[in-house]
């Protein structure tokens, strides 16, 4: 199997739709072990990496960098219990095709691309049985930004596949103005998804290499990366 292409995905608002699972975990969390209340919102976060929220409500509150471990155990424990409590999350449309299709060809492979944790992400796909797709993603462990996150999957990528992805071979799949000015610093192709939070007008106003209003039409968004 010869692997040219990797095709990265954000989650939230491209894959999947859950709401605000994780800001609720994320306070949850805090205040079971805490009695912290509202502590996303209540707190001096900067940065929008998972890693930073956590690192800015701990310096907020004076917890100390010992209970991170702590931390994240129970925050996957609450997040898996707020996510099978959802009954409104749901797969975006032709998600599941084009995660196969991709996945089974030879040429081509999927990656995760997402400001969170990467037991928060895996917990978010597994709740909805697409975590058997991705093998390789970019996650907000470390501080920094997404573009840094997709640098190291990059290098893990073409470690494991032993070769050099062609910059225009990597394709970044989201919903966000975030994530075109992400590709564009990657020098990697962006395909702008309407199914987030931000409207079609302003993802265009940033001139993605595409954009969808749905990932519906699998046949044209497998056209676009070329499969």
């Amino acid at each position: 199997m010869s692997i040219q292409k990797l095709v990265f995905w954000d989650i939230d608002g491209t894959l999947i739709h859950c709401g605000s699972d994780g800001r609720k975990a994320l306070n949850r969390t805090f205040y079971e072990l805490y009695n912290i209340e509202n502590a996303f919102e209540s707190s001096d976060i900067g940065g929008a990496m998972d890693s930073m929220i956590l690192s800015g409500i701990m310096k907020s509150h004076s917890i100390g960098e010992d209970q991170l471990p702590k931390i994240v155990r129970h925050y996957q424990k609450v997040l898996e219990d707020v996510l099978a409590n959802n009954k409104e999350k749901r797969i975006l449309p032709g998600v599941p095709e084009l995660l196969k299709t991709i996945h089974h060809s030879n040429s081509s492979e999927n990656a995760l691309l997402t400001s969170n944790l990467r037991i928060g992400a895996m917990t978010k796909l597994n709740s909805m049985g697409l975590g058997d797709f991705f093998k390789l993603g970019g996650f907000g462990d470390e501080p920094g930004e997404k573009w840094d996150a997709a640098y190291a999957c990059i290098r893990e990528a073409e470690e494991m596949y032993d070769t050099v992805f062609s910059r225009d071979q990597i394709f970044l799949i989201g919903d966000s103005v975030y994530d075109i000015e992400c590709a564009a610093k990657l020098g990697i192709k962006s395909i702008a998804v309407g199914t987030g939070w931000t409207d079609a007008e302003s993802l265009l106003a940033h001139k993605p290499d595409h954009f969808f209003p749905d990932l519906s039409d699998t046949k044209e968004v497998l056209k676009a990366i070329d499969l």
